[in-house]
Parts: C-alpha cells; sequence; structure tokens
C-alpha cells in the first residue's frame, strides 16, 4: 500500500532584485507541515522541507526534489506545497526563489515526471493561477479503474493569473494557506476514515468565498485545475464499519436469503424469501407467518442509533418479497409482497386494497400479475457475461472521460475564466453524445446474476454522469438559480468520485 509524502518549500529571504523578504513563509511552511501531519496523516520522515532558514536556492531545490524522488513509488501520493513571491512576466508565470525565477509550468512538469500515482501541488504566492495541466483525464478503453482512479495531477493555487496573494490581516500567515491549513485539518470532511481532495478543495473554496465577500478590496480567487481521475482520497484514521449482521435461514419450503433493516419512527424489515417450489397463496401465507416468527426478534440494524433504539424490541412492520429463484431476487421480479404490521400501525395505510391485493388474516398481499411473463423476458434476455462485461465498459470508459471533460469545464467556470454561458456552450457540446451512450447503456442485455451489482453500478454511474449535462443545459437551466445550478452539480459530482470509488471495489471482483 503506498504512502503520502510532501515536499514543502517556502521562500522568506531574497537576493534576486526587486524582491523583498517575507518573513512569515517560514510560518506557512511550519503551518502546512503541522496541516500534512495532522490533518492528512503524512509521516513526519515522508516530508522534505525547503526554506526552514529562509533562503531557498533553485539549484539546491532541484536537486533536493531529485533525490527525494528517488524514494517515491508508482503506488504513492506525492503533496507539494510552495509560499513565497511568484510574478508574471511575457505571458509565463514564475515562482520567485531566493536567486532566480522558475517558471511555473517546468514546476508541473518535473512533478509529472515522478512516478507517484497522484501529484497535489499547492500554490501560494501572487499570480499564481497562471499555469496549465495537460487536459482532463482520459479512461483508456483497456485500462482498468484501478489504474484511472486518483492517478493523475491536481493544482491548487492561491490567486488568479491577474491577482497579489496576501498576508493575513492580523496574522503572521498567508491569507490562501491558512484557508488550507483549516480546510486540511477540519474533521468535517471525513468520511468513513478518508479525506478527499474534492471535499478540501470545497471547503477551501468556501472559506475563501465568505472572506471575498466580506473584503471585497482584497478578493483572492482560488484557480484549481486538474488531469486526475476522479479525485484523491486520503486514509486519515482507521475506520471500522459497523457490522450489519447477515441472517440465512432455510428450510424444507423456502429460504431466508437477506433481512434488511429500514427502521424509522418504527422497527421495519425488508425480508427476501426463495420459496422451493410453486406454491399457493395460501401456502405462502403461511409461509409469511413462520417467516415473520423468525425475524420478529431479530436485531439486525443499519448502525449504532438504530441498535440504540430498537436492540431488544419486537419488528413493527415486517416486508416481505417472494421469488422462486436467485434470478429473481437479483432482478425483483417477485411472485408476490406481503406487508405486515402489528396492531399499533395504522392498517388502513399499509393495507392497500383494490386490483391484485388481497389481505389473508392479518397479512396484505400483492400478486404480481406480471411474473411469468417478466421470467420469460428476463431468461430471453440475460446477456452472456464477458460479451456484456465488454460492451459495458466501452460506454462506461467513455462516459467517464466525457466527465472529467464537464467537471474541467465547471471547474473553469469556478475560476472566474469563463461565464455561464461559456459554460452552457461547452456543456452543451458534451451532452448529445453523453445522451447517446446513457441510452446505449440502458439498453444493454440483462446481467447474469453474478454480474448484477457490477452492472447496477455502472448504470448507477451512467445517470450521474447524464444528470451533470441538465443543470448547464440550454434547455433546462433556467428553471433553476444560479446558486441552486451550482449546488446541484458540486453534488453531483461528489456522487460521481464516490460511485468510482465504488466501480474500482467492485471491478476487483469481476
Amino acid at each position: 500500500m503506498g504512502r503520502t509524502k510532501a515536499v514543502i518549500v517556502g521562500v522568506s529571504k531574497y537576493t534576486i532584485a526587486g524582491a523583498g523578504d517575507l518573513p512569515f513563509c517560514q510560518n506557512d511552511i511550519r503551518a502546512i507541515f503541522d496541516a500534512f501531519v495532522q490533518g492528512l496523516n503524512v509521516l513526519p520522515e515522508d516530508i522534505l522541507v525547503c526554506g526552514e532558514r529562509g533562503t531557498v536556492f533553485l539549484r539546491d531545490f532541484e536537486r533536493s526534489l531529485r533525490d527525494f524522488s528517488k524514494t517515491i513509488s508508482a503506488d504513492d501520493k506525492l503533496l507539494f506545497f510552495f509560499s513565497g513571491h511568484g510574478t508574471h512576466l511575457s505571458r509565463t508565470s514564475f515562482l520567485v526563489f531566493t536567486d532566480k525565477l522558475y517558471p511555473t509550468q517546468d514546476l508541473i512538469s518535473a512533478m509529472e515526471a515522478i512516478p507517484a500515482q497522484s501529484k497535489v501541488l499547492f500554490l501560494d504566492c501572487c499570480h499564481a493561477g497562471g499555469f496549465e495541466v495537460d487536459g482532463s483525464a482520459v479512461f483508456n478503453a483497456d485500462a482498468a479503474v484501478e489504474e484511472f482512479v486518483g492517478r493523475g495531477c491536481a493544482v491548487i493555487a492561491s490567486s488568479s493569473v491577474q491577482q497579489v496573494s496576501r498576508k493575513r490581516p492580523g496574522m503572521q500567515i498567508s491569507l490562501f494557506t491558512s484557508f488550507l491549513c483549516d480546510a486540511l485539518l477540519s474533521r468535517c470532511t471525513v468520511r468513513e476514515g478518508r479525506k478527499s481532495l474534492y471535499d478540501i478543495h470545497k471547503l477551501l473554496l468556501l472559506m475563501q468565498e465568505l472572506w471575498n465577500k466580506s473584503r471585497p478590496s482584497m478578493m483572492q480567487t482560488p484557480v484549481y485545475r486538474a488531469n486526475l481521475g476522479g479525485t484523491v482520497f486520503f486514509d486519515v484514521e482507521e475506520y471500522h464499519p459497523y457490522p450489519v449482521r447477515q441472517y440465512h435461514y432455510e428450510t424444507d419450503a423456502y429460504i431466508i436469503c437477506s433481512v434488511r433493516a429500514s427502521h424509522t419512527i418504527a422497527k421495519r424489515y425488508s425480508v427476501e424469501v426463495i420459496l422451493k417450489r410453486p406454491v399457493t397463496l395460501s401456502e405462502i401465507a403461511t409461509v409469511n407467518r413462520d417467516m415473520i416468527d423468525r425475524v420478529k426478534y431479530l436485531d439486525i440494524y443499519r448502525g449504532q442509533r438504530d441498535e440504540a433504539c430498537w436492540k431488544g424490541k419486537p419488528a413493527n412492520i415486517i416486508f416481505g418479497f417472494f421469488g422462486l429463484s436467485e434470478t429473481d431476487l437479483k432482478n425483483h421480479n417477485y411472485i408476490c409482497r406481503t406487508t405486515w404490521t402489528d396492531e399499533r400501525q395504522d392498517r388502513h395505510w399499509w393495507y392497500k386494497t383494490g386490483a391484485n391485493c388481497e389481505i389473508i388474516g392479518d397479512i396484505c398481499f400483492f400478486i404480481n400479475p406480471s411474473y411469468d411473463f417478466l421470467k420469460g423476458y428476463i431468461a430471453e434476455h440475460t446477456g452472456e457475461g464477458d460479451k456484456l462485461i465488454g460492451e459495458t465498459k466501452e460506454i462506461i470508459h467513455r462516459l467517464i472521460t466525457l466527465a472529467e471533460e464537464v467537471i474541467a469545464a465547471y471547474n473553469g467556470f469556478r475560476n472566474g475564466e469563463k461565464d455561464e454561458a461559456e459554460l452552457i456552450g461547452e456543456i452543451g457540446a458534451l451532452a448529445p453524445e453523453i445522451q447517446t451512450l446513457y441510452l446505449r447503456e440502458t439498453d444493454l442485455d440483462i446481467p447474469p446474476d453474478d454480474l448484477t451489482e457490477w452492472s447496477s453500478h455502472c448504470s448507477a454511474i451512467a445517470g450521474c454522469i447524464h444528470d451533470m449535462v441538465l443543470f448547464y443545459s440550454n434547455n433546462t437551466y433556467l428553471k433553476r438559480s444560479r446558486e441552486n445550478r451550482a449546488a446541484c452539480m458540486d453534488m453531483t459530482i461528489k456522487r460521481y468520485y464516490k460511485d468510482l470509488e465504488k466501480l474500482r471495489e467492485l471491478e476487483a471482483t469481476l
């Protein structure tokens, strides 16, 4: 398993003409060192620090970076931080070292050449946004998800190419660095023991936006560009998921395959049952009664809060889902569904009446009139595994590449480099192909049982990517406010990154 390594550079003292000393940059590197260690769980011995005494000569830095890069392996993550002067001359941005100017683009090229799987650069200097990152991520057709997700380079700069970066008033630290440290150290971005670069960047942007609104004369607009596949996740603490109990029970007549908790203001279970042979409705009612007695007092919960609330109490509502095979359950093609509630529930609400509904005793049945038709349709349209995998990957890989282009366009909008009309035009150019691929994915064969979860998740990603183009579509964007469009896009991108991580896990099982 790879490690996270870091290079921290702070230039406080200068010999180059026209560059005044910046003593607070020494505080920047101390603060960011602590933020990397405490916020991202980087080991102190995995951090190279340049500038503790104030000076950083360019030749010394380049030599130190070359030596440090020899310790980095292909499965490592690499962080880079720079604090000091920056300038923009003849359409080129430079980082200013003690004695020389260093083109920002040369630094990015040097970092991209290092064999770490992901490189994340933080640049805190004036005119920091004058750089390019080579394209957006491309998901090659023959690549595995593991070879795509979290690989590439991302740069977060403190200001646009036209702006200066500032010291934070009243503090001996740079403004951007202070916000970056707060974002890195924040506990609110921890999810399942990890922090994502996406969440860190989002929190950093929020802090900077609040600052800009209250101090418009001192605005800084952070710039983000990347060719990462998805985002980068950092393991920051041990994570022990709640152990959800699995329940399986078999008799001569039926098999209880799963019991899922869906507790709300009542204790509720959903139970999937395979009947071992075709039976009458009255016989299913007998099976259902036996099933209720077996699961009613089970202790199955989604988390600790559920357990604290419902432990030891009988279920108030039990939903039954009955099929004749595992294929029925995988495809949600049930012979019937049942609802049972205890006497404290509103049975007039839960026990529906009408076509295909019947109440036997205290159990409400919904009989599926299309069961046989759907069973035949599923059998006829279930695809061959290897062929389906190939067709799905072709579509999904291209959709993911297009999603990265959409996200790159959106980041340009958030960077202030284009207006909303330009964003709508760029997304509009990508939307037709995304729509076509999305529809192709929905028209694929039904997956065999062993591919159901993977295939369903691919469908979810296709739907998520399709959603991305809706918020800034020429036909729909006026139905939302500007703030709502951005909030919806942000939520969808976050969901996309989470879905990519899940796809990586599922692909390992193929």
